[in-house]
């Protein structure tokens, strides 16, 4: 009964979506689609049975470009899922969960996420923006920036990840978006909908959009415990499941004042409002079927998770006296208040101990404000752009990291930069710069209060060689930054920590991490369509942070005293390979081929056992391989297929080694009308598994956690009008 209740269901929808369609197309008589207007370029915001290949960028720093075609046959929900089938790109999240984005695979805290080319303020205390918090309908591109100019802000040691809001230039008509997904192992039904509207005339032009999306996943956690021999000593059945919703909106406005002035203001908002549900059953002893045991501990979590996004910001262009001056100033907002209600009934020979509860509130508070002014003028064959950006930030709440610490913190940056841009030839640019970082910062909490200060020279220099009309070589040398984790600067004291004897104490001294980053790239035009490229990165890191032991006594306790501290240096490398293009030369002109691939390594000693081991979490590598298929006449089909190696990640005295299986999913679709796609999608068709093995430095395995979650299976209707 309920299988017939789900087919009823989704034909039901499918029928829908057809009869609405059919009646927007009586009225409608547009082109392909979208609507476009005789002004030009025009932003194509349904895709119907095209494929889409990645093309070169005009900038001269190294810097990768997708729009959203490029994803949109596979629907993706957030910016998270936009990104894995993008080069050199990982996450260490949980089963279907693409929150915290590693460019060049390195931990999230070397990744700058940034929104219309602006830092934005997340959850993280190592100053992370979970891009899963930015629904896909708000982007029209995302660009990978892999080394910046001095004009950017600099805190992307592994890169920058820039994500554009869609707006309304050169853009008339409406378009809408309505689906539901299907979870297999649950049987549950999620919805989707959205809808836009822009114009554009002569002096003007808007977007104003709206997302709705409900959000779920159903998680089943397995953990094995072992002792010294290597025996099972006992093992947990966790049922791990997150539902909520997620509601957007994003709005653009532009008006051309004057043929030389231009004034354009961009705003969006995001709430998540999700709940999470946790039940674990633990036993002890057993066997390695884990078909015996005794009962030992029922726990429960419920997390009810309110989080806000907001992001407002206004820019001025105008002529003067032969160059431009421009005008900006941004705000932005994130705001957390979490309830963390939690239960644990213990058991001795089958008989209830009782149950204890307890329950903490985590509340964050983010405000961001800047303002920028800069002058760009040309002289001959050059360019000269210089400016100042200025930025504040005021922080307060529990800053949760490797240390929960509730703390108030104020950061302060000054900026002044400039950038000239030469043409040494038709086909060579050669862009260099400065950008000097004056920056402070103020911690307070109840334990006391510190601040610090610090001045860094921030110099760039790239390449772009156009040898012919096909090859490109491009290449970069620049100094960047990583500032440290909120919780790390903090003035706390935390007892029997890392061990029972020990004391951990902030350090609201520590230094930003300093690198010097180098990138030399080719890219090869493919005849008809398409683009292969091949880039070499290396990032020298100064001043890594790291947990260190200070070599005093704890004399309380008789353990040590442990601090994080600017410790030494450490390398990463690695060679990052992609290719775009259609199987013409095998007689398959429409059919779409899209891989990429990227070998990561890094170096770094480690404080606790003095042996060299990669950056947390970075894995050996990661790739990707999509195949699309353009049906004429009907619309098209398409498979992506992403694996990464195994990573390392290490806390105190303990490792974990994590593993992920291959992702695979799928999309049909049909071109009901010109402008009109009706898309089945499916993901996790391999059900994918997630493993952990943790250990101690000096022991061998002494747990293994095992995940997996559900196949989805998404119907989506997309219209323009």
């Amino acid at each position: 009964m309920k299988n017939t209740a789900i087919n009823a269901r989704m034909l039901a929808l499918a029928a829908a979506v057809i009869s609405a369609n059919s009646a927007a197309q009586a009225e409608n008589t547009g082109s392909a689609e979208t609507q476009r207007i005789d002004a030009g370029n025009v932003e194509e915001i349904v895709v119907t049975g095209t494929n889409v290949y990645r093309d070169r960028t005009n900038d001269i720093n190294p810097t990768l470009a997708f729009d959203l075609d490029f994803f949109q046959r596979f629907e993706p929900l957030t910016v998270g899922e936009m990104l894995k089938r993008t080069p050199g790109v990982t996450f260490t999240s949980d089963v279907l969960e693409y929150d915290a984005v590693q460019l060049r695979g390195m931990n999230a805290e070397y990744t700058e996420v940034l929104i219309n080319g602006r830092p934005i303020p997340g959850q993280g205390a190592d100053r992370t923006f979970f891009v899963d918090r930015i629904p896909s309908e708000l982007v029209e591109r995302i660009e990978i920036i892999r080394s910046p100019s001095a004009d950017m802000s600099s805190q992307g040691v592994a890169g920058s990840l820039n994500v554009i809001l869609k707006d309304g230039a050169q853009l008339d008509g409406i378009t809408t978006r309505l689906g539901s997904t299907y979870y297999a192992d649950t049987e549950e039904f999620r919805t989707i909908g959205s809808a836009a509207i822009a114009q554009s005339g002569d002096t003007y032009d808007f977007w104003l959009g709206a997302n709705v999306q409900e959000r779920y996943n159903p998680k089943r956690k397995v953990e094995e415990y072992f002792d010294d021999e290597q025996a099972l000593e006992g093992y947990a059945y966790e049922n791990d499941t997150r539902d909520g919703t997620d509601s957007s909106l994003n709005g653009s406005v532009g008006f051309r004042l004057d043929e030389m002035s231009e004034l354009r203001f961009n705003g969006y908002y995001v709430f998540t409002d999700r709940e999470e549900n946790e039940v674990v059953n633990e036993y002890e002893g057993g066997v390695v079927s884990r078909t015996e045991g005794d009962l030992v501990a029922i726990e429960t979590q419920q997390e009810q998770i309110d989080q806000t996004s907001w992001g407002f910001d206004g820019v001025y262009t105008t002529v003067v006296s032969g160059g431009e001056l421009e005008l900006s100033g941004a705000i932005s907002h994130f705001e957390e208040d979490t309830v963390n209600f939690e239960t644990e009934e213990e058991f001795e020979d089958g008989i209830s101990g009782g149950v204890e509860e307890g329950d903490e509130t985590l509340e964050i508070e983010d405000d961001n404000y800047s303002l920028e002014g800069s002058y760009k003028v040309s002289l001959g064959t050059a360019e000269l752009k210089s400016g100042l950006a200025y930025s504040s930030a005021e922080r307060t709440g529990l800053q949760a990291g490797f240390f929960d610490v509730d703390a108030d913190i104020e950061e302060t940056r000054i900026a002044p930069y400039t950038k000239l841009t030469l043409d040494l030839a038709d086909n060579v640019s050669l862009e260099g710069g400065l950008r000097y970082d004056i920056y402070e910062r103020e911690v307070s909490n109840e334990d006391g209060s510190a601040s610090h200060d610090s001045n860094e020279l921030l110099p760039s220099l790239s390449l772009r060689w156009d040898v012919n009309a096909e090859n490109r070589v491009t290449a970069s040398v620049a100094r960047t930054l990583r500032r440290p984790e909120f919780d790390l600067v903090s003035p706390f004291e935390e007892d029997e920590t890392p061990d029972d004897e020990d004391l951990t104490i902030g350090n609201p001294d520590l230094d930003s991490e300093l690198a010097w980053g180098f990138d030399l790239g080719l890219e090869h035009r493919l005849p008809g369509r398409g683009i292969v490229g091949v880039n070499l990165f290396y990032r020298d890191i100064d001043d890594v942070i790291e947990l260190t032991d200070t070599g005093e006594v704890y004399e309380e306790a008789g353990g040590a005293i442990f601090t994080p501290m600017n410790i030494g240096n450490g390398t990463s490398r690695g060679v990052e390979f992609d290719i775009s293009m259609p199987l013409a030369f095998m007689g398959l002109e429409n059919t779409g081929f899209y891989a990429n691939y990227a070998y990561l390594d890094s170096e770094i000693e480690d404080p606790f056992t003095g042996q060299d081991r990669t950056f947390r979490n970075q894995p050996d590598s990661v790739y990707n391989i999509s195949l699309t298929q353009d049906l004429p006449g009907f619309g098209g089909a398409g498979i992506s297929y992403q694996k990464r190696s195994e990573s390392l990640a290490t806390e105190f005295e303990e490792y974990v080694v994590t593993e992920y299986d291959a992702n695979l999913e799928a999309f049909v679709e049909w071109n009901i009308s010109r402008n009109s796609v009706l898309r089945f999608s499916g993901t996790n068709l391999l059900d994918q598994e997630k493993v952990e093995y943790i250990r101690d430095y000096s022991e061998p395995v002494n747990e293994i956690q095992y995940e997996q979650s559900t196949p989805t299976y998404t119907v989506t209707w997309r219209s323009a009008f």
